[in-house]
């Protein structure tokens, strides 16, 4: 009667424990579930919260938001880790790569570190409306370092339609689509262009109103790093 005693107590100490397991797993894998999908791109690195740490994604995103979330892509994806200047076949071909890697990575520390330096000190604006104040300043200079740019005519205030998203987006990866102003294609007559081009007629943008929330572009951005 004793051990049967004992194992009873045992065995309901085992089941509340496991159920207690199972609860906190539950738990666990909700809060994974529920991520949204500025919370993914921020552990991503892609998305800074504001100064309130929150990520506001029921906000409408501006242009100048998407520009800094994009340049994050850029310094992430297209900018090399490593430096090679000839192909690895022997011990001495690493030395010389990583000496070539050592000069060039220095290069553009240097030229970042003297670049942040001088449009603050003087006050000058990198690009049209980015000073040293900007938010985008940061940012700014790692486009200008590495040659890349920001598109003509965004307006870094101004709320994000579908037809801005895809020209910055583009225009900022490298895709040109210069031809549709010249040939005078209207803003809806590019999107659908722009769509068709790059396989986005599924894309939810299309069907949204007039101005993009954060959340909807970052479930969109996150649906580009999948592919």
């Amino acid at each position: 009667m004793l051990f049967k005693s004992v194992y009873n107590m045992v065995m309901k100490k085992f089941l509340v424990c496991f159920l207690v397991c199972l609860i906190f797993l539950a738990a666990a894998n909700v809060s994974v579930l529920s991520e949204t999908p500025g919370e993914a791109l921020k552990s991503m690195g892609y998305v800074v919260g504001f100064k309130d740490g929150n990520l506001h994604e029921e906000r409408i995103m501006t242009q100048g938001e998407l520009i800094a979330m994009i340049t994050r892509y850029i310094e992430k994806n297209f900018i090399p880790k490593r430096y090679t200047v000839v192909s690895e076949k022997n011990g001495f071909d690493k030395v010389i790569n990583n000496i070539y890697n050592f000069l060039i990575t220095s290069f553009y520390k240097v030229k970042i570190f003297l670049m942040r330096k001088y449009y603050a000190i003087f006050n000058k604006e990198i690009y049209p409306n980015i000073g040293k104040d900007s938010y985008l300043f940061k940012e700014a200079v790692i486009l200008k370092a590495y040659g890349y740019n920001i598109p003509d005519g965004v307006d870094l205030n101004a709320k994000l339609t579908s037809e801005a998203f895809f020209d910055i987006f583009y225009s900022m990866l490298g895709f040109d689509e210069s031809e549709f102003y010249l040939n005078k294609v209207t803003s809806s007559e590019q999107l659908k262009i722009l769509s068709t081009v790059h396989g986005q007629l599924s894309s939810n943008l299309l069907n949204d109103g007039e101005y993009l929330k954060r959340g909807e572009v970052f479930s969109e951005f996150l649906k580009y790093l999948k592919e």
